[in-house]
């Protein structure tokens, strides 16, 4: 699997940009494999020309239920990875997130309404009790993911997310922080990764985004 995990002296504008970077690449190597978009013009989010299959992989919801590629299945989906002890991007994005619920026709239960899961890639802090807590103080829709950190490699890596630990290892082997990218991935029914929206967000662009996505490939 790919190592996603990153150096702790490298920074988040940095992780940032190579996310991007990577991302943008994939999207020209497939442009130019397939030799046409496919995708819906004038969108404010990277549109995948084909849909990218994800391999399996085993986590755990913020209940304890197994989650893997089953439960990515039968309707959209957003991912956002980040922890629960993040000062800024994290609950910046789960308030946008939840502002973009309210946009959508549709409420979080009804057929057709996306879900949201909230992958932690701090498994020794955000135990499952913590998770569930943290996330439904946004909505209690969200659902919270972790597991074993291989695990989390596994899925970061086939998605292109990078964080890496920052001071970890000193006195206080709890005192870090993680350096994450901020993208918002949007998979779809059959659990495939359809878009990546990068940071900074914006409920209006992302709910836009989303049913122009869904109005486009089908619901």
């Amino acid at each position: 699997m790919s190592d996603t995990r990153i150096p702790k002296f490298v920074s988040y504008p940095l992780i940032a940009l190579v996310a991007v970077v990577a991302v943008w690449l994939g999207v020209w190597l497939s442009l130019q494999n397939s030799g046409q978009s496919g995708v819906p013009e004038e969108m404010e989010a990277t549109v995948l020309p084909e849909p990218r299959e994800l391999e399996p992989f085993a986590l755990q919801d913020h209940n304890g239920q197994p989650f893997g590629l089953e439960q990515l299945e039968g309707q959209w989906s957003f991912l956002f990875f980040g922890f629960t002890n993040c000062p800024d991007i994290c609950p910046a994005t789960l308030h946008t997130m939840k502002s973009v619920w309210q946009k959508l026709p549709t409420e979080p239960g009804e057929p057709g309404h996306p879900k949201l899961f909230f992958v932690s890639v701090d498994p020794d802090r955000d135990q499952l009790d913590t998770l569930k807590e943290y996330v439904h103080y946004f909505d209690p829709s969200f659902v919270g993911v972790t597991g074993k950190l291989d695990e989390i490699d596994n899925l970061t890596g086939q998605v292109g997310v990078l964080y890496g630990y920052d001071d970890k290892g000193s006195d206080n082997p709890l005192d870090y922080t993680v350096n994450h990218s901020g993208q918002v991935l949007l998979l779809d029914p059959q659990g495939r990764m359809r878009a990546v929206m990068s940071p900074p967000h914006d409920s209006t662009t992302l709910a836009r985004n989303y049913q122009t996505i869904i109005n486009y490939y089908g619901d």
